[in-house]
């Protein structure tokens, strides 16, 4: 059942009046052998009847649309949203209120009385004919990264045999979700990161190659080494070839993010800034994106499972960046926090060739320590740093990380 009578509505008590009635009139209409007595019965009876006919019908015969549908919104950007309810009774339902909550992240600005009571219940005037379809149509607008889903969907209405208020509620989970990705917060200077590591991704300019992707041959140069000579060829040709590769480079990003941040007495809080951290890692995912980097993510914010933390496996284009904007999304706002060491010594393990590492948030003492080791990617580590001029990326120091130890 889809729809529940709320518990204390004052229909239930109207039951109970009309059949005691329908019992006193009985005992009078046998003492008293009353036709009119008996009429009146057969009235009552009829009513009671009509009664419990038009409560399950009402009950059994509204219909919310409820379809699987996900409205993935930036902060600002607006669209038009609808309920579609169907009466499928006979009975009218005349000056109803059908009233709803959705999170914070999505405000229905046309409904809302206060602006700051957006996300607290919204009621919208409703009357549904019988056997009729209804659509209730309004424009949302996304206020603020995070994750929405509609609740508390309840119709009020007058019951047509009592005229007393009668409340369903909708006890079914509403499948309509709502994400606003955070903002795009510009980081200057990621244009100049770029180093070039051996990998996999094409470049015709890179200073690497891969010997297992031959292109052809070419005449020999005195330049070049003694090992790329093609024999084979140079026998058929009677002139000295050379291989030729592919260009192949690693221009993998690793953004890794911390949510907390160390005060004098070295204890961990969570870090104010959260919101403009998660804005600069989607603007830096974009940037990847439009640039043609694969990138991948970590977080330290904690989750169940084997990994406690948030991961964005490696990956390119606009499929992986939506992605990530998701997963940015869906980090709450006050998340538990897996300490930031913690989390670096598992990502750590996982460096088994150079990557270009940013990294924002707060870096702590101990985990200079650990970037020590990390030996294969010490020229490649950067840091996002606000200041008032907004953010910037730049190099963390390799003598502060040997300083570290």
């Amino acid at each position: 059942m889809r729809w529940r009578k709320e518990a204390g509505t004052g229909d239930s008590r109207s039951f109970e009046y009309i059949l005691l009635a329908i019992l006193v009139f009985f005992i009078i209409g046998v003492i008293f052998r009353s036709a009119v007595v008996f009429i009146a019965v057969g009235i009552f009876a009829a009513y009671l009847i009509g009664y419990k006919i038009y409560d399950k019908s009402i009950v059994r015969s509204l219909n919310l649309k409820n379809n699987t549908r996900t409205i993935k919104l930036f902060p600002g950007e607006e669209e038009s949203f609808t309920f579609e309810i169907e009466n499928r009774s006979m009975f009218p339902l005349i000056n109803g209120e059908f009233s709803f909550q959705i999170g914070s992240a999505i405000k229905a600005y046309t409904i809302a009385k206060k602006d700051e009571d957006y996300w607290k219940e919204l009621q919208l005037p409703l009357s549904i004919l019988q056997k009729k379809k209804t659509v209730l149509e309004f424009p949302i607008r996304a206020e603020q990264r995070g994750v929405a889903r509609v609740k508390n969907i309840t119709y009020d209405f007058p019951h047509l045999l009592n005229f007393s208020r009668l409340r369903l509620r909708y006890y079914n989970f509403y499948q309509t979700e709502f994400i606003v990705y955070p903002k795009l917060l510009p980081v200057n200077g990621i244009n100049a990161v770029f180093h070039m590591m051996p990998g996999d991704s094409r470049l015709n300019y890179s200073p690497y190659e891969d010997v297992q992707s031959p292109l052809g041959t070419r005449d020999y140069s005195y330049s070049d080494p003694f090992h790329k000579i093609n024999w084979k060829a140079t026998v058929k040709t009677q002139k000295m070839q050379t291989n030729i590769y592919e260009k192949v480079v690693d221009r993998t990003f690793v953004f890794i993010v911390n949510l907390s941040t160390e005060n004098d007495k070295n204890m961990v809080s969570f870090n104010k800034n959260l919101e403009n951290l998660l804005s600069y890692t989607a603007y830096l995912s974009e940037y990847a994106t439009k640039m043609r980097i694969p990138f991948e993510i970590y977080i330290n914010a904690r989750k169940p499972g084997k990994i406690p933390y948030v991961h964005l496996h490696e990956g390119e284009g606009k499929t992986h960046y939506m992605y990530a904007l998701e997963m940015l999304a869906r980090i709450h706002k006050q998340a538990p926090i897996l300490p930031f060491n913690k989390m670096m010594f598992q990502v750590g393990k996982q460096f088994i060739k150079p990557k270009t590492i940013i990294f924002i948030g707060d870096l702590t003492g101990g985990s200079m320590e650990m970037m020590s080791s990390w030996k294969q990617v010490q020229n490649s580590i950067y840091q996002v740093v606000a200041g008032e001029g907004g953010a910037a990326i730049r190099p963390v120091a390799r003598e502060a990380i040997k300083n570290a130890t």
